[in-house]
Parts: structure tokens; C-alpha cells; sequence
């Protein structure tokens, strides 16, 4: 082989090997894929369409009636049979104790017989001119108007007599000085038959009409109060003890228990409480971190393992605004909160009791057609907040002004943005 052949073949070779080396190379192009950066992530696009979103708030509380009223004695007197204990359950109507009214009866009684004596006094002031009293006066006036016409009669003629000499000097000044006596007996007669007619009139007619009202007002309550000698259940309800006492100051020697037959009591005395069960409540407490995601009205889930089974509903109903007094200084501020229950049924009723506790699921927010982005497909602009949205992969893109509302673990709620496609910003 001579040197030119030598050297040719060399640069063959080498030339071949850099052919394989290039040819290698742009093997391992194809197959390299660059890593998938935040960047090449964030520029794709992503459906969104509307879904419910639902914030919720756990909490437990106690069962207890909306209102406990407390059933007293209606009038002094003894109990004279009790029907009903503490805890039974009662309907509206049922009569739960007996009164003996011995002592009321009498009252009554005797105001009936003041009333029939006033009505008795205002008739006669009604037809006052016609009564004894004005009768006998005008009689009296009548008889001193008699007398006094007499004596002076017989006074003209004494004084004749005398002026003939027929009769003394003593004589006609008897005569005079009695006439004198009668016209003032004629006066006084006058003054009491005034005195009589005023009697029927003006402030003796108020005062007897008056004393007729009082007496009417008084036999009148009278009968009320006999009307509830039988006390009776204004509504279905549990009797419970009296409003402040409870069942540790009934157990203590210093208490009394419940009335019992044979028992004095006194008008207005507390003889025991009644629970309404026709309307329900549940009192619990809320931590200052939720109180003011809480408002009057908002819907609450209520369960219970008392009442396993049986899902209520109910709604808040009072927010306080006053902390409850804390057990621990520096620890969470608790807020008293009271949710109403709809009247329940009577199956629901034998099943859910009064103190037993609960548990409450309370909807803070509620939208059953939110659309939830990620925080980075919002834009900020000078004009707002924005966002980059398609109908579908082949409608054109368009920039749309969005609000945004609550926030989630997926994102941000947004408003203003029909479902389709949303990009999110970076490297396309």
C-alpha cells in the first residue's frame, strides 16, 4: 500500500468517527427532556366550572326548653291534692294541682254583699228627689211653713185685740217671741231640705259610684282567682322545679320539696316550674376566633347520640355580644349562642329530652355555584384584579375582571367568571 493510500484511509476513519460522535450526540438531543419547571407548570390551562362551597362550624351544646314559666298558688289557702311529680311529661290542659277554696269562697261572699250594697246606694242617688230622706225634709219644711202661717195669723189678730184693749201687753210679746222661734225652725227646715237634694249629687254621687267600681272590680277578681283553684298546663311542657331552685337545693334539708296535699301556701307562692317542649333550644359557646362568622338566622345540623338517628334542623337565633366571665386569664375569649328548634313531633319528641347534649353544625357561608381558582391565575392591575379565560381549548383567550370572596384549601372563590378554561400565568 503506498502513502497515499495510507493517508486516505486515515482520514476515512477519522471522518467516521466523527460522524458516529455527531450521530450519537444528536441521539441523546432527542431523547433528553428538559425537567418540568415551576414556570412550564404554571402556563398551562386549567378547566374550571361551578361546584358548591360550604364553610361549616362544629360545636356541642345542651338540649333545653325555650322558656320555663312557673306555676304559682292563685290565692292563699291549702293544696288540696297534687297530680303531677317532677320530670312527668304533661299536655296543654291537664290539670296538675287542686286548691281548696273554703278560704276564697268567704272573701267572695262578702264582696258580693259590698257590691250589692253599693249598687243599692247608687239607685237611690239615681232617684234621690223621690227618697225617705228628701221626703221627710220637704215634710219638715212643710209643717214649719204651716206653723209659721199660723202664728202670724194669729199674731194680726192679737195685735187688733190688743190695739182695742181686749188683751195685755204680755200676751202679744208671747205671741211675737214665738213667731220668731218658728221662723227660724222655718230656716233651718229650708237648709236640710237643700242639704237632703244636695246629697244626690255632685261629689256624693261620685263617691258612691265609685265605691259601686271598687266592689264590681273586687268580687270580680275574686271570681278569677276561684276560676283557677284547679291549676292547669298552658302548654305541653315537663314539670320541673320551681325557677331558682334546683334539684341540689331540693335534696338540702334547708329546702322545701314540692307542695304536697294538705300544704298552706300562699298567693303567689312558687309551687313548680313547667318546661315548654312544644319549642326547643340548644345553648352552646363559640370561640372569638368564629363569633363574628355567626349571625341570627343561619341554618344548624343538629345530631346527638342521645337521639342517634334523628337529624333536626334548626337556626341561630341570638348572638351574644358579652364574653362569658373566663375560667383562665389569657385563654380565648367564649361567647354564649342560642339556636331555636322548629317544633318537633311526637315521635321526635319521645326521643329528644330535655339536657341532653348535641351536636351542631352550623353553615357559615354557602354557594352552590362557586368557582374556586388558584391564588396564581388572579392578576393585579392598575384596574383590578383580573384574570386569563377561554370558553373552550378552541375559542380566543380574553382578559375577564373578577371580585374574589372566601378563601379555601383549593383557592379563592371568584366572581364575575363563567365555567371554561383559565390560564394560569407564566412561561407558555
Amino acid at each position: 500500500m503506498t502513502t497515499d493510500q495510507r493517508t486516505w484511509r486515515k482520514r476515512g476513519l477519522q471522518g467516521g468517527a466523527v460522524v458516529l460522535v455527531l450521530a450519537l450526540a444528536g441521539a441523546g438531543l432527542v431523547g433528553y427532556r428538559a425537567p418540568a419547571g415551576p414556570a412550564a407548570e404554571q402556563g398551562r390551562w386549567i378547566e374550571v366550572s361551578s361546584a358548591p362551597l360550604i364553610h361549616q362550624i362544629g360545636l356541642v351544646g345542651k338540649i333545653e326548653p325555650q322558656a320555663t314559666i312557673s306555676l304559682t298558688a292563685p290565692f292563699d289557702g291549702n293544696v288540696l291534692t297534687t297530680l303531677v311529680e317532677q320530670g312527668q311529661r304533661v299536655e296543654a290542659g291537664q290539670t296538675l294541682l287542686k286548691m281548696d277554696p273554703s278560704l276564697i269562697e268567704i272573701q267572695l261572699r262578702e264582696a258580693l254583699s259590698t257590691q250589692l250594697k253599693a249598687r243599692r246606694a247608687v239607685q237611690e242617688l239615681q232617684d234621690w228627689n223621690n227618697s225617705t230622706q228628701v221626703t221627710r225634709a220637704r215634710r219638715t219644711l212643710r209643717t214649719s211653713q204651716m206653723t209659721v202661717s199660723n202664728s202670724e195669723r194669729k199674731l194680726s189678730e192679737s195685735q187688733n185685740l190688743f190695739a182695742r184693749g181686749i188683751i195685755p201687753r204680755n200676751e202679744l210679746d208671747d205671741l211675737t217671741q214665738l213667731l220668731q222661734t218658728q221662723r227660724l225652725d222655718l230656716t233651718a227646715a229650708q237648709g236640710e231640705l237643700q242639704q237632703a237634694l244636695d246629697q244626690g249629687k255632685g261629689e256624693y254621687r261620685q263617691i258612691a259610684d265609685m265605691e259601686l267600681t271598687n266592689a264590681t272590680v273586687k268580687y270580680q277578681a275574686l271570681r278569677n282567682l276561684l276560676a283557677g283553684k284547679d291549676l292547669t298546663a298552658p302548654f305541653a311542657g315537663i314539670v320541673v322545679p320551681a325557677p331558682g331552685i334546683n334539684l341540689a337545693q331540693l335534696a338540702s334539708a334547708a329546702t322545701p320539696g314540692p307542695v304536697q296535699a294538705g300544704s298552706k301556701v300562699g298567693q303567689g307562692q312558687a309551687l313548680f316550674g313547667l318546661a315548654n317542649i312544644e319549642q326547643l333550644k340548644i345553648v352552646s359557646k363559640v370561640s372569638e376566633l368564629d363569633i363574628n362568622q355567626l349571625h341570627q338566622g343561619q341554618s344548624v345540623e343538629i345530631l346527638g347520640d342521645g337521639f342517634d338517628g334523628e337529624r333536626l334542623s334548626g337556626q341561630v337565633e341570638i348572638v351574644s355580644s358579652l364574653a362569658l366571665p373566663g375560667d383562665a386569664s389569657g385563654g380565648s375569649a367564649q361567647f354564649p349562642i342560642t339556636l331555636s328548634i322548629p317544633k318537633l313531633n311526637r315521635e321526635q319528641l319521645q326521643r329528644v329530652r330535655l339536657g341532653m347534649s348535641a351536636r351542631l353544625t352550623i353553615i357559615t357561608y354557602r354557594n352552590d355555584q362557586a368557582i374556586v381558582l388558584p391564588p396564581t391565575a388572579i392578576q393585579h392591575g392598575a384596574d383590578g384584579l383580573s384574570v386569563e379565560y377561554r370558553a373552550s381549548a378552541d375559542q380566543p383567550a380574553k382578559r375577564l375582571p373578577v371580585s374574589v370572596g372566601q378563601s379555601t384549601a383549593q383557592g379563592v372563590e371568584v366572581f364575575g367568571l363563567p365555567p371554561g378554561q383559565v390560564r394560569l400565568p407564566g412561561a407558555p
